[in-house]
């Protein structure tokens, strides 16, 4: 092995050996800085959002195409579920269903919407005709989601009996619950604001009146600064894209409920 270096008597010398690795190694830490410097002063095209499966199924996935074409230069990455994910380290931003009642997990989290659970069913002559008896509810089967309580909560706003004598079919999602009624396969308790396309284009109608709260939607965002302005860019088409759509449906409501005042 050749010496790379030399010791004189107050210093160190390199030998002609040690300048050539010198020089060779300067070159490859000097491309290793420039892919730093460069990955540093990137901006970030890459947004990962988390979401709760039923809205991101049924109410961000349609409108994405709408942030794509306003941000061209902006990523995203959309994964579904009802787990927590850590913030900065598997993504950097989550929509998060919390039903009525329950504790947030954070303070930081951003109220995005309230949502009300009203009954539905498969578009039908036979729905429509029900629509504002809050009795038709018990010409079907009752579909979940949970393990019944927002039922029994309607059954009890609505000052309606009968709810224990009613079949029932119980799912773990509520994007399957909704498919379930949009088949024909019971009465779901659903929110309009998730499915304006499906009510619109009648494959599910709403019957009765009654309405009752079932929680809302909350944002919870990383503190990562590189990440910052695509999610600042993120939240404010979001929360334009909720008012909108909120406009919307109170105007739908509105004109429902005239025809049956």
């Amino acid at each position: 092995m050749q010496p790379l270096f030399r010791r004189l008597h107050r210093r160190v010398e390199l030998t002609q050996a040690g300048q050539q690795l010198a020089i060779r190694l300067a070159a490859g830490f000097q491309q290793i800085r420039t892919a730093v410097e460069a990955v540093r002063n990137r901006p970030e095209r890459l947004l990962r959002i988390t979401a709760e499966p039923a809205f991101a199924a049924h109410w961000l996935m349609p409108r994405l195409a709408d942030f794509s074409a306003a941000h061209p230069d902006l990523e995203l990455s959309l994964e579904t579920t009802d787990e927590f994910r850590v913030l900065g380290r598997d993504a950097d931003l989550a929509i998060r269903y919390i039903r009525a009642g329950t504790p947030k997990r954070s303070r930081k989290a951003q109220h995005l919407m309230d949502v009300d659970g009203v009954p539905m069913v498969a578009g039908s002559k036979k729905a429509v005709a029900a629509q504002g008896l809050d009795r038709a509810v018990l010409g079907y089967r009752l579909l979940h989601d949970d393990g019944g309580a927002e039922w029994e909560k309607w059954f009890s706003a609505a000052g309606i009996r009968g709810y224990e004598k009613l079949k029932h079919l119980r799912f773990s999602d509520h994007s399957l619950a909704l498919d379930a009624a949009r088949r024909g396969q019971g009465v779901v308790l659903g929110t309009e604001l998730l499915i304006e396309s499906q009510l619109a284009a009648r494959e599910l109608a709403v019957i009765g009146r009654t309405r009752i709260s079932l929680g809302g939607y909350w944002l919870l965002q990383a503190s990562d600064r590189a990440t910052a302005k695509p999610r600042a860019a993120f939240t404010e088409w979001l929360a334009g894209q909720i008012k909108l759509s909120r406009s919307v449906h109170d105007g739908i409501w509105t004109q429902a409920l005239s025809i049956f005042a």
